[in-house]
């Protein structure tokens, strides 16, 4: 009596097992196929989410000759959601560790915005994008703020559909803290890692 029962479990486990992986193919394959039809298509990301993490702290460690202090930016990670053409972003940074604090260097960045990209080369490896946010931020034990509009001009590289970098350089104008209007043009001093999520 044990042994059909457990020839059946084992039959519907192998079953179970065989149909998943079958399943599991016909995904991957849908998906690149479906990349595959976006060669032509100048907004091959519409409609999908992207994630990115400035890399400047390691990169500025791997790279021999850069012996300066290197600012990567107020921003730690970007999220990106596209639309046909357009995606909308979230940029968001922070530094409020105790230690930061008896320093008197935390910060806290927080801007929503929109963005379009437009690819430069055929292949569309290298592509140009434009920015408009609303930024937030505090920085320094001050607490010195900033609240207003970011405009940002950037630059990315597609090593892969899925996986590119990018570097952004931004005009701000708001008020400060204590009412004073604030003019800043930051470089493109951040590196991100991108990844595509569909």
């Amino acid at each position: 009596m044990k042994k059909p029962i457990i020839t059946i479990i084992i039959l519907l486990v192998y079953i179970g097992t065989v149909i998943s992986q079958e399943t599991k193919e016909k995904v991957d394959s849908s998906v690149y196929a479906e990349e595959d039809q976006y060669e032509d298509d100048p907004y091959f990301w519409s409609y999908t989410k992207e994630i990115g993490i400035n890399f400047t702290p390691l990169v500025s460690k791997l790279v021999p000759f850069n012996l300066g202090q290197n600012d990567s930016g107020l921003i730690g990670l970007r999220w990106k959601k596209y639309y046909s053409s357009r995606a909308f972003r979230i940029n968001f940074g922070a530094n409020v560790t105790s230690e930061e604090i008896d320093n008197g260097n935390p910060f806290i960045y927080l801007a929503f915005g929109v963005e379009k990209r437009y690819p430069i080369t055929k292949d569309k490896k290298l592509a140009y994008t434009s920015a408009w946010d609303l930024a937030f931020s505090v920085e320094g034990e001050d607490g010195d703020g900033f609240f207003g509009i970011a405009k940002g001009y950037g630059f990315e590289y597609h090593i892969t559909k899925r996986i590119f970098l990018s570097t952004e350089a931004q005009m701000n104008l708001g008020i400060s803290s204590n009412n004073v209007i604030k003019v800043q043009f930051q470089l493109p001093t951040a590196v991100f890692v991108n990844v595509r999520l569909y």
